[in-house]
């Protein structure tokens, strides 16, 4: 007698788990690219990095309010990344939220002890 008799229709566990993998590596991907961006850091990040500072200094350092403001330099990456490798289908189901979420709380966690180190001058 096989298995699946008694637990119905066997899955199929590689399926899932490779679609977890290319999730996984297209945010890591996506979280490179907007690192090594310099126009995005130089249009976004300095306001966000002075919030930072700011808050950290204040000992008011809130990570769930500054998280959102990642969010349009996240969005903006998404749309340079999207163009950049000509990717084919629709940018919102290519970067779902929870996606975009997930790099916002990255690069929070990626630039807040570099910010309170001091390693960036931010004319504060």
């Amino acid at each position: 007698m096989k298995l699946m008799e008694f637990f119905g229709n066997p899955i199929n566990i590689n399926k899932e788990m490779s679609k977890n993998r290319e999730d996984t590596k297209l945010g890591n991907d996506l979280f490179w690219f907007i690192v090594d961006h310099d126009r995005l850091h130089k249009d976004y990040f300095h306001s966000i990095a002075v919030k930072i500072h700011r808050a950290q200094k204040d000992n008011k350092l809130d990570k769930s309010e500054i998280v959102k403001d990642f969010m349009p330099m996240v969005k903006k990456g998404c749309e340079e990344f999207f163009k950049k490798h000509k990717m084919p289908g629709d940018l919102g189901k290519t970067f779902p939220k929870e996606l975009r979420k997930d790099l916002c709380d990255r690069l929070f966690d990626h630039y807040r002890e570099d910010i309170i180190k001091g390693q960036y001058q931010i004319g504060v």
